[in-house]
């Protein structure tokens, strides 16, 4: 009675794994995008299968976007696990696919990043585009904008980091350029740093070592890592060290320059239809956002 028991309670764990595995979406014979909740627009599928191929094609990096009604009563971390190995995204030696998977109902997103992107999009990274170039988007159901403007930052992210010969479109933060971000920033920091250091008696040498310290630990976790950002932040920290010294010395003028980015804009064509996944297989790195 007992054996009987087991056997049952085994038949039965099967069975709900075969469910479970049948409730993750396949993938679309266009494979790059898979828009089962139907929020996409024909335009943006197009784009998005047009960017991906050519990625694809230069390194085999391959960028897939999947939405889904519902997760099935599965959390979306484990559904973006399973659904990234069941497609194979990514080559299957470098492991360098990327997911990006929306679930309407209950209002989630999820970027899944395997083993060969990890080294240049952590999930801090990750967690920072979603918030910067997605998620404001979809608090306002703008389904399309959000998910278009979001795998354009991912896109941009691989394609400068592998220095990839690739044209890319500038994403937009809520509705600014990354450029706005930065010289707030720069600003910000010069200005509070010189006022503290104004005080302290630090040589220029020193000054602009500290000035460094912080541009460059910035970079670091934020993810900016372009040089041209680097100056941006550095040269405006320093211009606006610059000023408050001299507001605080009574000359009330400062000097300096700052850098600004520059980018390549367009999108690339391609063809659509009958691709598949490469073999690649994700950690569970990556991350989650609500909306």
């Amino acid at each position: 009675m007992y054996l009987l028991n087991r056997i049952k309670f085994l038949i039965l764990f099967l069975l709900l794994s075969i469910l479970n595995v049948n409730a993750i979406v396949s993938p679309t014979k266009e494979f790059y995008v898979n828009d089962y909740a139907n929020i996409l627009s024909s335009e943006t599928e197009k784009y998005i299968i047009d960017k991906s191929s050519q990625l694809a094609n230069v390194d085999g990096t391959q960028i897939v976007v999947v939405t889904v009604n519902n997760l099935e009563g599965d959390t979306i971390e484990n559904y973006a696990n399973t659904l990234f190995r069941n497609f194979g995204i990514g080559d299957k030696t470098k492991n360098n696919g990327l997911l990006l998977l929306l679930a309407l109902e209950e209002r989630q997103f999820r970027v899944e990043v395997g083993y060969g992107l990890e080294g240049i999009l952590p999930d801090g990274k990750t967690g920072r585009f979603q918030d910067t170039y997605i998620i404001p988007y979809l608090k306002n159901n703008k389904w399309d904008e959000g998910i278009k403007n979001g795998y354009d930052a991912f896109y941009k992210e691989i394609v400068v980091q592998n220095n990839l010969n690739l044209n890319y479109n500038e994403p937009y933060a809520n509705g600014h350029s990354d450029s706005t971000f930065i010289i707030g920033i720069g600003m910000f920091l010069g200005f509070i740093i010189g006022l503290i250091i104004r005080y302290m008696g630090f040589s220029k040498i020193a000054v602009f070592t500290i000035i460094y310290f912080f541009a460059n630990t910035f970079i670091s976790q934020t993810g900016i890592k372009l040089i041209s950002d680097l100056f941006s932040v550095y040269n405006l920290m320093g211009y606006f060290f610059g000023l408050s010294i001299n507001i605080l010395s009574g000359i009330g003028s400062g000097s300096g320059y700052y850098g600004g980015g520059s980018s390549f804009g367009g999108s690339s064509g391609g063809s659509s239809g009958g691709f598949s996944g490469g073999g690649g297989s994700s950690g569970g790195g990556g991350s989650t956002r609500g909306f």
